[in-house]
């Protein structure tokens, strides 16, 4: 649903592919050389380099591997959480660097150590998936919870009222609100984002 909705704005989507260059002209596809003056790259980021600085054991990514309850192994009195933690979920793998997953592991070590609770009585942290939105467009969106899957204007509309939802203050939910519903209705907004396919012809200077 996603590639499709991109591929309708004029967006070329690749799967499968490995960038193996990146230069000042453009990118290298495996042999093949895609000519651009400006390239976004936005995945495979490494951790903090202040993480290696810690001297304990790290994943690929240079994320600091944590014990089942977050502390660092033989420091029970150090957390690491967030995207600079490698924790596992139930099923075994490393859990996403994103913020669902850190604010519930800030809340499971806020816990310990408001109560202080000794290291072999610790109950180790588990993740609740509450499931993933994402916006790719106005009136577009897909997402996934639990078992359902959403798509389009549907989907959207959930994303936006959890974002919403999830703002700090009455006020600035309702300012968003408002800010939201204006771009929505009229068409212009600050931010300048991509929306239908560009005409070409427009783009001469």
């Amino acid at each position: 649903k996603a590639q499709k909705a991109l591929e309708k704005l004029g967006v070329v989507v690749m799967c499968d592919t490995l960038v193996t260059n990146v230069c000042e002209d453009g990118v290298f596809i495996g042999s093949e050389f895609i000519s651009a003056s400006t390239v976004i790259w936005a995945a495979g980021n490494q951790a903090s380099p202040l993480l290696a600085k810690l001297n304990m054991p790290c994943d690929r990514q240079g994320r600091v591997i944590v014990e089942p309850d977050l502390s660092i192994a033989g420091y029970d009195n150090i957390f690491v959480i967030g995207d600079a933690a490698s924790c596992k979920g139930k099923d075994g793998k490393p859990l996403f660097g994103l913020a669902p997953v850190a604010k519930q592991q800030g809340i499971h070590v806020a816990k310990i150590i408001k109560n202080n609770i000794p290291k072999n009585a610790r109950k180790p942290f588990r993740y609740f998936d509450k499931g993933s939105l994402a916006t790719i467009g106005k009136g577009k969106a897909v997402g996934v919870i639990g078992k359902v899957q959403l798509s389009g204007f549907i989907a959207w509309l959930a994303w936006s009222f959890i974002h919403i939802l999830y703002l700090m203050g009455f006020t600035n939910r309702i300012l968003v609100l408002v800010q939201w519903l204006y771009s929505f209705l009229t068409g212009r907004r600050k931010v300048q984002l991509i929306v239908r396919p560009v005409d070409k012809e427009h783009l001469k200077f």
